[in-house]
């Protein structure tokens, strides 16, 4: 488990009163796993089967909840080092996997030409936990993964069950990524479209597509967020968590 760095500028203690998110990281990969302890749970990312142990762990122990609690897992987006850990999870509760639905087009979309060797992912995977993800050499198989989706998520809509989190579409690292924005906590759960850098600085991931790296930054700086929790990297806590941000080409 992961605490935040302290900041020059940190919000108010009412503001940190309010806030519900709570981070599990899995110190090998170091991809960050997210509970939202809301009236019912959300599992933001399962990550490794560490993580999701962890996590469980976390949920009885220190926020004296089951595993029945949890009503929601959502994927940010469909690298293997985020999702590998939804199959343990699925044994433990009976929540409903979502993820963006950008990600369902995907599949039902044109098959892509060059695809990799079939099971090269999966051995690269198990050599390198999340790393290659991290570089995209090895897009997500759409076409594979969306089979343990159960809801798919629309940009700007509410998260089912979670009225004060909102879907925000956030392609760039990957066409499917997504984050979760509490208007109310201020909130921002970004898996990989943004992590963090050593010293705290953030970092926005992009990929092959200018035009829609430039619409989420837009989105993103739109948004009041002061406390940011990316998918890899330290969590930042700043009433300006957004304003150093920097673009990755």
């Amino acid at each position: 488990m992961d605490t935040a760095p302290e900041s020059e500028e940190r919000p108010s203690s009412f503001a940190r009163q309010l806030t519900q998110v709570h981070t599990i990281t899995d110190r090998f990969s170091m991809a960050n796993t997210y509970l939202i302890n809301d009236e019912r749970v959300v599992i933001v990312d399962p990550g490794s089967e560490s993580n999701t142990h962890s996590a469980l762990d976390y949920l009885r122990r220190f926020l004296h909840r089951s595993p029945a609690d949890v009503d929601l897992v959502v994927l940010t987006h469909l690298h293997l080092d985020h999702t590998a850990g939804v199959t343990s999870l699925r044994q433990a509760c009976s929540a409903a996997v979502a993820a963006s639905a950008a990600a369902r087009q995907l599949a039902e979309s044109k098959p892509r030409v060059n695809r990799v060797v079939p099971g090269v992912t999966h051995f690269a995977s198990q050599v390198l936990p999340g790393a290659l993800h991290h570089l995209d050499l090895f897009p997500p198989e759409y076409e594979q993964q969306i089979k343990m989706v159960d809801v798919w998520l629309e940009d700007a809509a509410g998260v089912p069950r979670h009225p004060t989190w909102r879907v925000i579409a956030s392609p760039g690292h990957t066409p499917e990524s997504l984050c979760l924005y509490n208007p109310f906590t201020y909130e921002l759960i970004c898996g990989d479209t943004v992590i963090t850098l050593e010293g705290g600085g953030s970092l926005v991931r992009g990929g092959t597509n200018r035009r829609e790296l430039e619409e989420t930054l837009w989105t993103l700086r739109s948004l009041q967020v002061y406390y940011l929790y990316p998918g890899h990297g330290r969590q930042i806590i700043s009433k300006h968590a957004l304003t150093t941000m920097q673009l990755e080409w």
